[in-house]
């Protein structure tokens, strides 16, 4: 008797996870690392409780370290106060200015300071001192007339509380800095995503299986529609591969990560390979949809986060923030290129056909990646220039099998620009970079049928 299937859906969303997607659930959510801290509190507190009302050692301590019943009173009633008043105030400043920076940059960057881990500790650390004090302010009793744990501890954890407190907004600072918020966007995105690839996907993966996609005829496919509507936000890949391979099945999936899907569109077909029954429903069950999109298996969305970027600071007339953006794009795309075998076919131990996704390369996230910031800068020289030049060294690291979709990326991306160029410098860059791309790829003929091209449309004498 399988007992998930009488679970709620969020719990069993939690359960199909790896270790990799769960850390990512909980990482996005403030109340778990909060709770974690209240919980330490809590058991504090308890300690505290057992040392001076207990055990009473208060009364064989050191005077120094020793007070009264009603200077512990004075003390935890003076300090909760001021831990709430610092609490709020933090997290008032820096809500506002972390919805602004949203507003200039991406909507997605409020997420990623929350799940940054000395974020949540530093917001756990304040959660931890305002609980155990709220805990001293009822524990206390008139009836014990000295004491030692209790405001010594409070002291001690609002002095604590006031360093974080500095911590935190140095933290913030640092963090809201544009070279340090595109790098730790992309290196979130590289944790994330990269990572749990390798564990829930990667491994299954071949180019060459043992069953050939010819032998599935689609007269045989049998379809399993969506229950609902929302964005696929999860697949239990290792779940689907070991379901298909006790009953004999060769799945594919009709989505991919991160689309939107109507109630009663096909997610999933199968083919049978004998009269093993099939329970559609434990089909669907594999496939997680949700309101939003995630970033645990959805590498466009992490390449999203950093174009938006990226594209707002060409609208603001931000260079720097969105060349910075452009070359951390960049090395995200390298990342990805080194660790994805890009092959739609999963296997079982056998090398046996069993799943089927849909099918994706290199140049769909390179295009994904750069294409649209193209777009945008095709009357800006600089960025550009700055596209040019960062996929002109993402051509030297990639795997040859790479090189042609670069070069004609490249190529397009030169044929879109429009604007003659006023400066020589800019046509230098310009020109360099496609002679560099056109040299690795060892399409030198291309490149000069394509600079003749270029300079009769671009060159100002020529207008």
């Amino acid at each position: 008797m399988n007992i998930q299937r009488f679970m709620p859906r969020p719990i069993r969303k939690l359960l199909s996870l790896s270790s990799h997607q769960l850390k990512y659930e909980l990482r996005s959510n403030l109340w778990f690392i909060c709770v974690i801290y209240a919980l330490i509190g809590i058991g504090i507190a308890g300690i505290a409780y057992w040392i001076d009302i207990s055990s009473q050692y208060g009364e064989s301590a050191p005077a120094f370290f020793s007070a009264g019943y009603s200077q512990t009173s004075t003390i935890v009633s003076s300090l909760i106060a001021g831990s709430i008043t610092l609490n709020a105030f933090t997290l008032n400043s820096i809500l506002v200015v972390l919805t602004n920076f949203s507003g200039q940059f991406t909507p997605r960057m409020l997420v990623t300071f929350v799940a940054d881990k000395r974020t949540q500790h530093v917001l756990g650390m304040f959660n931890l001192v305002f609980v155990f004090i709220l805990m001293a302010f009822f524990l206390i009793d008139a009836n014990v007339e000295t004491y030692v744990a209790f405001p010594t501890l409070t002291i001690i954890f609002m002095f604590l509380g006031l360093a974080t407190f500095i911590y935190f907004l140095n933290h913030a600072v640092n963090w809201m800095q544009v070279p340090n918020l595109t790098l730790n966007m992309k290196n979130e995105s590289q944790e994330r995503i990269l990572a749990t690839l390798v564990q829930d996907l990667e491994p299954y993966r071949t180019k060459e299986p043992n069953t050939s996609v010819d032998e599935l005829p689609e007269t045989d496919k049998m379809y399993i529609a969506a229950d609902g509507a929302g964005f696929v936000q999860i697949i239990d890949y290792r779940r689907m591969v070991s379901y298909a391979e006790d009953h004999n099945l060769v799945v594919k999936l009709e989505k991919r990560i991160g689309d939107f899907v109507l109630e009663g569109i096909p997610v999933v077909s199968y083919w049978k390979k004998d009269n093993t029954p099939v329970d559609e429903n434990a089909l669907r069950r594999f496939i997680f949809l949700g309101s939003k999109k995630t970033e645990v298996q959805d590498i466009e969305f992490g390449i999203n986060k950093l174009k938006e970027i990226a594209i707002k600071s060409i609208g603001n007339d931000d260079p720097n923030t969105a060349s910075n953006a452009i070359y951390q794009l960049t090395d995200l795309l390298l990342s990805i290129s080194k660790i994805t075998r890009f092959t739609p076919y999963l296997t079982d131990t056998n090398n046996d056909l069993r799943v089927i996704i849909e099918d994706e390369s290199f140049d769909y996230y390179l295009y994904a990646a750069l294409a649209h910031i193209s777009i945008y800068a095709k009357s800006d020289p600089i960025i550009t220039n700055d596209v040019l030049e960062a996929l002109a060294l993402l051509t030297e690291s990639v795997a040859g099998e790479n090189h042609d979709m670069c070069w004609n990326f490249a190529a397009m991306i030169a044929r879109g620009y429009i604007s003659p160029f006023v400066f020589e410098h800019n046509e230098k860059r310009f020109y360099a970079s496609l002679r560099s791309i056109s040299e690795t790829t060892d399409k030198r003929e291309e490149y000069r049928s394509l600079e003749e091209e270029l300079r009769a449309r671009l060159t100002p004498d020529n207008e």
